[in-house]
């Protein structure tokens, strides 16, 4: 395992991450920044195997999971967390969207997760459609919606930040950078929401009362002023 770097830190992190029972501690490391550290080692020289054996995993099924979602759109990929969430992609929901074939199909079941709580089974019940249908991908996610009973509708608000503070945030992990959105969001006022900070988008999402909020405080000034207090 000579090709794989990791100090005894960053594989405490990354372990504590995937580990059975990590949810309970809490996830240093988001899935996107295990998939970076295992790629890296993987360029590196390292195998899938010897990934696998030094993060305790059985085998590489796992292992090619953390892989396939660094496909995604770069855009998409502050997203991603362990679980499903009013403001996040779950895993297990970003690793069905990496069947979908084109860009422009992943933004549209990323919307439709965060606007209207696509499960990652309705996900990969989108992809299937998609490819024995050929319908546009839009009316693929009607035809999944239609089969609930309740619809559940929430907002979301997409930002983005300067380059120059893009910079800095990409030194921070996602946790941190999401706390840094939380703290601005509650200085400016912004009430019953949750977002997640990128290095270059953010994404805010919330239900009936978040919207009533954002219409409060000026949809058109959120993006300024939340650069101002994260940056």
């Amino acid at each position: 395992m000579g090709a794989i770097s990791w100090g005894g830190s960053e594989l405490g992190r990354l372990r504590m991450s995937v580990g059975y029972g990590g949810h309970k501690r809490g996830r240093p490391l988001s899935p996107i920044e295990v998939g970076l550290a295992i790629r890296e080692a993987v360029d590196s020289g390292a195998t899938l195997a010897e990934c696998a054996a030094i993060l305790q995993f059985k085998g590489t099924g796992h292992i090619g999971r953390f892989l396939r979602i660094l496909t995604l759109p770069k855009d998409l990929r502050h997203l991603v967390d362990w679980g499903a969430a009013k403001d996040a992609i779950g895993f297990t929901a970003a690793v069905e969207m990496t069947s979908l074939k084109s860009t422009e199909d992943q933004r549209a079941v990323a919307d439709a997760i965060l606007t209207k709580a696509l499960s990652s089974k309705e996900v990969r019940q989108v992809a299937q459609l998609l490819r024995r249908t050929r319908r546009p991908v839009e009316l693929c996610i009607d035809e999944v919606l239609g089969m609930r009973t309740v619809v559940e509708r929430r907002y979301v608000f997409v930002g983005s930040v300067t380059e120059e503070c893009g910079a800095k945030l990409a030194k921070l992990t996602q946790d941190a950078r999401n706390g840094l959105l939380a703290s601005g969001m509650k200085t400016l006022g912004l009430d019953n929401g949750t977002g997640r900070l990128g290095v270059r988008f953010f994404t805010l999402a919330g239900d009936d009362a978040f919207n009533r909020s954002m219409k409060s405080f000026g949809k058109n000034r959120i993006e300024k002023e939340l650069r101002r207090v994260i940056c």
